[in-house]
């Protein structure tokens, strides 16, 4: 977080860089954890331009609909999933409306390992699948637990073999950050993993790290089936579908592998982006299709079965005068549903496109470290800003807004919340803030509805499964509530 300015620094030197590996110029999972004299003094030191064009001009904002209301709202009907087996729920990310009833009761909570910290981060989701639940801690510990009573039934730690190493680079990423040239000098490993996540599919679970190990275990025992070793760390959660694994590596390289094996299929390299935001993200799959964004902004979609290019457009804007402006990270992924592809940069940007044309259908001036949530014909979204919005899918309308505490001192205007899902849970919005607390908003107008504390700072959006939601927090306590 603290090192974010010298990041952008450091990119007004390089622009994009083209060093294969380099994952020096990081951001934050929670990236507003800074004075707001702090961000005046960084304004307007940006990073260089590139040939993207902006989509978004700079005097563009957030105006609601006078043609569509909040009355003529309509959500698909509520069901109860019986897994979340993957981030976003599903290989397209699109779970719709779960079901939920009565208020949020804590029912259990555990310890999965080690909470965030200069050597790790939590920013993995938790999955489940066939009455387990598993998480990833900020130091690579994978625990499998019970999910009705949280009972811990077996644990498996990524870790780097003897000999083995992901990239050139003799120091670790803190090191990197303070210093991006010292990724040429020398050789080694990282000491530090950031980034990974977990999915779970036909009875193997899946685990990328930021050690630039790729696994696939018996869901059931935690053994070890296979691992594969990538040349660089691995940023994003993989996304399971078809028999084959798919996740983006630090460097913007997509990876497809075998679900069985662990062999690498194809890889196809997006253009090299050293800052990003410290999330994990996860390709879309539906059909023969896999869509992917991009730490560039880049949102390109491919042939499952061999990685050739169907189209690509990129999200960028200049509409937002701050140093996260010129980071266009699509930090959460896309969402495809009913042939729309929706994807949000967290420099300030939401658009939706066809899915067999990339034809941009819609743009809003929307920015989000979150995956948009789809019901039907709507789209909802928790903004940087601490917005949360609801939009027309079909046109971009926006048809509510409303503003959550955006600063812990509001006067002041110091310290900065953030919020991340929403889940549409029983005809309720839950979103969690990095400051402890969940909040449910009424999904047909935006009415806040209720809040309650959490028993921690959250920076990952909630899963549901069975009726039970699942949050973890930043210190890897894993709640239930029903």
């Amino acid at each position: 977080m603290k090192y974010l300015f010298c990041i952008i620094s450091a990119l007004l030197l390089s622009g994009c860089s083209t060093i294969s590996g380099i994952g020096d110029a990081v951001g934050s999972i929670n990236p507003f954890d800074r004075s707001d004299e702090k961000s005046k003094e960084a304004q307007g030191k940006v990073a260089g331009e590139t040939d993207r064009i902006s989509i978004l001009e700079l005097n563009e904002t957030l105006k609601e609909s006078e043609t569509i209301k909040p009355e003529q709202i309509v959500l698909p009907p509520a069901y109860a999933n019986v897994n979340w087996p993957q981030v976003g729920g599903n290989a397209a990310h699109a779970l719709q409306h779960t079901d939920a009833k009565g208020s949020f009761r804590k029912i259990w909570s555990k310890s999965t390992g080690k909470g965030s910290n200069r050597k790790g981060r939590v920013v993995a989701p938790p999955v489940t699948d066939d009455g387990l639940i598993y998480a990833m801690d900020g130091n690579n510990l994978i625990t499998a637990m019970d999910v009705i009573s949280g009972t811990k039934l077996w644990s498996y730690k990524v870790a780097l073999r003897e000999r083995q190493r992901t990239r050139i680079g003799r120091v670790g990423i803190v090191e990197r950050v303070r210093d991006p040239l010292s990724i040429l000098d020398g050789s080694g490993t990282d000491k530090e993993s950031v980034g990974g996540g977990i999915a779970v599919e036909n009875g193997k679970l899946f685990v990328t790290s930021g050690l630039g190990v790729v696994s696939g275990l018996d869901s059931k025992t935690g053994e070890e089936v296979w691992r594969t070793i990538t040349r660089t760390p691995m940023h994003s959660a993989p996304t399971a579908a078809g028999g084959r694994v798919f996740a983006v590596s630090d460097d913007n390289e997509l990876f497809a592998f075998n679900a069985e094996t662990g062999e690498v299929i194809w890889t196809y390299q997006g253009i090299v982006e050293s800052a990003r935001m410290l999330t994990a993200p996860s390709p879309a799959v539906i059909g023969d299709t896999v869509i992917s964004g991009f730490a560039s902004g880049e949102l390109i979609a491919l042939r499952v079965q061999n990685g050739s290019v169907l189209w690509q457009d990129a999200l960028s804007s200049a509409g937002q005068l701050t140093p996260l402006a010129s980071l266009n990270d699509i930090a959460s992924g896309p969402v495809v549903d009913d042939g729309y592809v929706i994807a949000s940069a967290q420099s300030g940007v939401t658009s939706a496109f066809d899915l067999r044309t990339g034809q941009r259908i819609w743009t809003q001036p929307a920015g989000s470290l979150n995956f948009p949530l789809l019901a039907g014909d709507f789209v909802y979204l928790a903004m940087t800003d601490g917005r949360i919005i609801c939009m027309s899918k079909i046109d971009g309308s926006v048809i509510w807004i409303t503003q959550l505490r955006s600063h812990k001192n509001i006067k002041k205007k110091k310290k900065r919340i953030s919020y991340s899902g929403p889940i549409l849970v029983g005809e309720r919005l839950l979103v969690m803030s990095s400051k402890g607390k969940a909040i449910t908003l009424n999904p047909y107008d935006g009415t806040i509805l209720d809040e309650f504390k959490i028993g921690g700072n959250v920076f990952i959006a909630p899963v549901i499964a069975n009726e039970t939601v699942f949050v973890m927090t930043n210190s890897a306590k894993l709640i239930a509530f029903r």
